[in-house]
């Protein structure tokens, strides 16, 4: 007796509308973010990058079709790279983690860019408090929430994040661009 052909499976494309993404319900106090400014390190990732052996990373091997580039979509490619440690640390000082954290650390950090994109920056090294990061597109709902946030700590007395000289610029570029 022949044996039939199982149906095919139904393949549900996936969404960058991620519901497990939460930034903390309460601003770190300031302690924790400057701690924690201090110790956060940037290192570049093959999956978000259009062109990885332009910055020495050998091609991303995974099958991902639901990824971002730095360098194709946001226009952020090497020449960026000396602003990586102030947008770490606006990400920081804005207070803008997950709930999520992997030891000691927030397994995600969001920042706004100068150029109005919202970069997602998750975890890659653990040890060394070390993330990649990747744009969020205009179609993403969670750079709204970012942005709101954003607004919230910037309106708070006694912020030091507002006293970045390039923030209003980026928040008035980002809300333009995620309308």
């Amino acid at each position: 007796m022949p044996r039939k052909k199982p149906p095919s499976r139904i393949v549900v494309q996936r969404s960058r509308n991620n519901v497990k993404r939460r930034l903390v319900s309460v601003l770190p106090a300031l302690e924790s973010r400057l701690a924690l400014a201090e110790c956060v390190r940037y290192g570049a990732y093959s999956k978000h990058k259009y062109k990885p052996d332009a910055y020495g990373l050998a091609p991303y091997a995974g099958m991902d079709v639901d990824r971002t580039y730095c360098d194709a979509h946001a226009s952020f490619g090497k020449e960026s790279a000396s602003r990586i440690p102030a947008l770490l640390r606006r990400a920081v000082m804005l207070g803008l983690w997950s709930e999520q954290h992997v030891g000691e650390v927030p397994s995600l950090l969001w920042t706004v860019d100068e150029s109005g994109w919202v970069f997602e920056l998750r975890m890659t090294n653990v040890a060394q408090a070390q993330y990649h990061g990747y744009p969020l597109l205009s179609g993403d709902a969670f750079a709204k929430r970012v942005l709101a946030r954003v607004a919230e700590v910037c309106r708070a007395q006694e912020n030091p994040a507002a006293q970045d000289p390039d923030l209003r610029a980026a928040i008035v570029a980002a809300e333009t661009f995620y309308r």
